[in-house]
């Protein structure tokens, strides 16, 4: 049971309270892409300066899709890499898109070739506006054919739309057109709406793109506005919105930027995993540390978030002083189960009954739930690789920010 003082009872009604007004089924972007959340590498944050200075160019770009070979991320399931609001150039005489020949000399081409000769997917970012946002580069809107039949000659497989200097029309719309096109072309391309979470985009989203983004961009400051404590906060609730083929996406893994520690990056991998988020590393995996390795390699994590019933894990239980809970069923009848200290200053002791979190309905398309009061399961620590032994319930003191992750498995 939970600490004395603590109300599972009232943490429990407030998420199943929450699934009476969802959704029972969604339907999803039927272009056969991302039946699991897509792992892969981002540009933002080059040479670890987020957002401040998005440096890619074609010799960076090739490098880290040699570093996905030679430090075992592809091996792990990382197969994308994308390019954020750094390559374009001016439009040409004829309104087609360009790469910046400075940073890209040969074009685009050649670097999209060499990405993919590793068994690498290519991505690039456009704006739904008429520039970019960062550095105001050439944005999509009234080209959106023109711009999504480029993406296909080049063989691009992921596209990023932000929603910069966008029109008077609602994303729905906006990004509806942009999947229409994206369709049209014949080419199945992976379409992530990045509309910073507005318009309650997760109740739309499904039939036009693969994942869409439900904050504001994601700052590696815990505490702050759009920092991970406040995307945590926002993935709470959203489970029944994910499904086979679309995905809420959190935003990038900040993985070992600073200022986070290495138990918060543990504590946003966890989190982003158990979500069925996308894991997209923002952060420079050429010659990676062993302790970054030990967070982006983590196998038994990985799987959870790659688990074949497909459903997004969900707070089950949080309370005024910071103790949290969140769970996800897994496709043999395990749970995934996420103990977090969401307070910034204290310790907290969390703790719970399997029978009592197990037995929470968190998405429609969830095995109905049958755990047995009192019932037991086998425990493992996903980051000590330790079998924890049998028991019908865990508690573990947690320090500001950190998080115990376990897989349960029934043993009664």
């Amino acid at each position: 049971l939970f600490e004395q003082g603590d109300t599972m009872q009232s943490g429990t009604f407030l998420c199943l309270l929450a699934l009476i007004a969802l959704p029972a089924s969604i339907v999803a972007l039927d272009n056969g892409l991302a039946p699991l959340p897509m792992m892969g590498w981002n540009t933002w944050c080059t040479d670890d300066y987020c957002g401040l200075f998005d440096y890619c160019y074609d010799k960076e770009i090739r490098e880290m899709a040699d570093a996905f070979v030679s430090e075992g991320l592809l091996e792990a399931g990382y197969n994308y890499i994308m390019l954020d609001d750094c390559w374009g150039g001016p439009r040409d005489a004829n309104g087609e898109l360009t790469a910046d020949p400075k940073r890209f000399p040969n074009g685009m081409q050649p670097v999209i070739d060499y990405v993919h000769s590793k068994g690498i997917n290519f991505g690039l970012y456009l704006c739904a506006g008429n520039l970019t946002c960062k550095y105001k580069r050439p944005g999509s809107w009234g080209y959106f054919d023109q711009d999504a039949s480029t993406m296909a000659k080049w063989n691009v497989d992921f596209v990023k739309m932000d929603w910069c200097y966008h029109p008077s029309l609602s994303q729905k719309e906006v990004y509806g057109m942009f999947s229409e096109s994206l369709n049209k072309t014949g080419k199945a391309i992976y379409f992530n709406l990045c509309g910073w979470g507005k318009e309650e985009v997760w109740e739309w989203a499904m039939p036009i793109g693969n994942s869409w983004r439900v904050h504001p961009d994601h700052l590696p400051i815990w505490w702050t506005k759009s920092g991970t404590g406040d995307i945590i906060e926002r993935m709470a609730g959203l489970s029944p919105f994910a499904a086979p083929g679309g995905w809420n996406d959190p935003d990038f893994l900040m993985t070992g930027l600073f200022p986070f520690t290495h138990e918060e990056s543990k504590t946003e991998f966890s989190l982003w995993a158990l979500w069925a988020a996308p894991l997209v590393v923002a952060t420079d995996v050429r010659g990676m540390s062993d302790w970054k390795k030990s967070v982006l390699l983590n196998y038994d994590v990985i799987a959870v978030n790659q688990d074949e019933l497909a459903i997004a894990g969900d707070r089950v239980y949080n309370d005024t002083d910071g103790r949290q809970v969140w769970i996800k069923p897994l496709a043999n009848g395990d749970f995934a189960v996420v103990f977090y200290n969401s307070d910034n200053l204290l310790p907290r002791k969390v703790s719970a009954s399997f029978d009592e979190i197990f037995n929470v309905k968190i998405n429609p398309r969830q095995p109905a739930a049958n755990w047995p009061k009192n019932g037991g399961g086998r425990m493992k620590d996903l980051w000590a690789h330790k079998e924890l032994g049998v028991a019908t319930s865990y508690e573990t003191w947690l320090l500001p920010h950190h998080c115990a992750m376990l897989r349960v498995t029934p043993a009664y």
